[in-house]
């Protein structure tokens, strides 16, 4: 289609033309670049909304800049011949091409409003019609979504069923051994920037990349087939998610989109239980809009870069050391009224994974120096030497042992560009499920010997098994489950792969990019073959529910009125 109208202008003699068409190239060649380097990281092109975030760019610049290669130079390389074409070489008078740009631009508009549905993915999108329709379509849709209030389907009797759904479920982990276990205890966790599940436990020529991880493992609950549930906000998103057990069902990310709604969250409803509640997170508060969005999940405090009782001793990459932040908050766990709630977002865990010689702990082989995964797994051994000296400090403390302490893991860290180069290094296959495993360590109170839970999990499933443990006593919105219920978890994708695609211990669902249920994939667990796609219905009618449910959620506010 850009390529259509540019042709006007190669048509044209006309400087004005020329200078319109070679604009409108170069800004369309930008475009389809900035998607493809988008896509490198959230699978999906870029949406009107970014613009709203645009300011951060600077702070994560050098993230941005480590997905980007030499050889992207090919996408470029048009440029210069068609500038050539349009201003050095003389070309015939066509006098019928003051006719044809608006014929173009209507047929670019008819393209752009008549060939989407809703459920295609943004790769479909791009496929069908090219770059320019994809853009003018989703620009239409945020418009249509922003000023169009849509009727909620949580009315009548779909509100009763959602309602005693829930309610339900209370009553089912109400009933299970853990219920309140836990009652009172303090609660600390950690969320871990970037951790992926398989460098934990990990040797390189017999060096652990993890030793501290790998002690606390056997003391604790460990579940390896947990997998991230991330949004556009990517780390804010997982924040929300382990928080409210709820899709991040926002283009822009839920922080930035609805950061004022009403939440049924894990601070808000501990909060409501006599709890202190805070959050801690190395980076300016305006990050992420963490600070507007914290006070509505719940946080009394936001220990922050620019609070006044945290030093900005040490700075690496996007903010204030783990380490720093980690013995600071100490201090802070000492005064803070019990029982107390925290809620820690570690951050120099960051790509592009690159650290200070010294805190570079590994002695990796030569053939990893310099590479994307050396860079990698010595970041996430700088990370794990950090929780390492802060659990001791919580043990020196005497707070150990009173508390409830969960450290699991955001999102990936490496990209699928990353994936042949770690497995030739370290013999793992990085594909798209291993990608999107996160590490899960729960540790109870006076807990000395591990339990290892190898079914299928989410981020989804933390808020609940937490409620449990801790016995709070009334129904909640959690589309989770507790992952101390024998029960399977379905584990659904609203984002960074096809919408609707789930997996689970039996079957994995590997949703269509046209949105039709039946022109999916599923596949047996058992025997890792292709089956009949109606074994995999059941799976995917919940997680298009629970998507929906989530989406209206939040759209209309409805979080803490559905019980009333």
């Amino acid at each position: 289609m850009s390529i259509g109208l540019v042709t006007v202008g190669l048509l044209s003699n006309h400087k004005f033309t020329n200078y319109m068409a070679a604009i409108f190239y170069i800004l369309v060649s930008c475009l389809h670049y900035a998607d493809v380097v988008y896509q490198r990281y959230y699978h999906a092109i870029l949406r009107i909304e970014l613009v709203a975030v645009a300011g951060q760019l600077r702070t994560v610049h050098d993230s941005v800049l480590s997905l980007l290669t030499w050889s992207d130079v090919v996408y470029f390389i048009d440029i210069p011949i068609l500038l050539l074409i349009l201003f050095l070489i003389k070309r015939p008078v066509v006098k019928t091409k003051r006719y044809m740009l608006l014929p173009g631009i209507l047929l670019l508009l008819v393209i752009s409003f008549t060939s989407f549905k809703f459920t295609y993915s943004d790769q479909y999108k791009v496929s069908l019609t090219g770059v320019v329709p994809a853009h003018v379509n989703d620009v239409f849709r945020t418009l249509y979504d922003k000023f169009y209030i849509a009727e909620t389907f949580l009315k009548g009797e779909t509100l009763k069923e959602v309602r005693g759904a829930l309610e339900q479920k209370f009553e089912e982990q109400k009933s299970l051994p853990e219920f309140g276990k836990y009652k009172g205890k303090n609660l600390i966790v950690v969320q871990a920037e970037s951790l992926n599940t398989f460098p934990v436990g990990l040797k390189i020529e017999g060096e652990s990349i993890t030793p501290n991880i790998d002690e606390l493992i056997n003391t604790s609950h460990y579940y390896p087939n947990t997998f991230l549930q991330i949004g556009r906000g990517n780390t804010s998103d997982a924040e929300f998610v382990a928080n409210n057990s709820l899709y991040p069902m926002s283009h822009l990310g839920v922080y930035k989109r609805y950061p004022d709604n009403h939440y049924l969250s894990l601070g808000n409803v501990l909060k409501e239980n006599g709890y202190s509640t805070s959050a801690t997170h190395g980076n300016l508060p305006e990050f992420w809009n963490r600070l507007a969005a914290y006070d509505a999940q719940g946080y009394e405090e936001f220990y922050h870069s620019e609070h006044s009782s945290i030093r900005s001793d040490e700075i690496i990459g996007l903010g204030i050391s783990d380490e720093s932040m980690f013995t600071q908050m100490i201090d802070i766990y000492k005064q803070e009224q019990k029982p107390f709630y925290n809620f820690f977002v570690t951050l120099t865990l960051h790509r592009p994974f690159i650290l200070p010689e010294q805190y570079q702990y590994l002695q990796l082989p030569g053939h990893f120096e310099d590479t994307p995964t050396g860079n990698y797994l010595q970041s996430v051994r700088y990370f794990d030497e950090a929780l390492g000296i802060f659990i001791e400090k919580l043990k020196e403390e005497g707070l150990w042992d009173e508390t409830i302490f969960v450290m699991y893991g955001d999102h990936y860290g490496p990209v699928p560009s990353d994936a042949e180069e770690i497995y030739d290094l370290t013999g793992v296959v990085f594909d798209k499920k291993e990608s999107f495993k996160v590490p899960l360590i729960i540790h109870h109170p006076g807990q000395t010997e591990g339990e290892l839970h190898t079914s299928v999990g989410s981020q989804m499933d933390i808020y609940p098994t937490l409620s449990v443990l801790l016995g709070i006593n009334q129904p909640l919105i959690q589309l989770g489950t507790s992952l101390d219920a024998n029960k399977e978890k379905i584990v659904g994708f609203a984002y960074e792969t096809t919408k609707y695609s789930f997996y689970s211990d039996d079957f994995d669902y590997l949703a269509s990019h046209d949105g039709v249920f039946e022109h999916g994939v599923c596949i047996d667990n058992t025997s890792n073959s292709e089956i009949d796609v109606s074994y995999c219905r059941e799976g995917y009618d919940k997680v298009l529910q629970d998507i929906r449910l989530s989406g209206t959620l939040l759209k209309h506010n409805f979080i803490t009125k559905i019980f009333e």
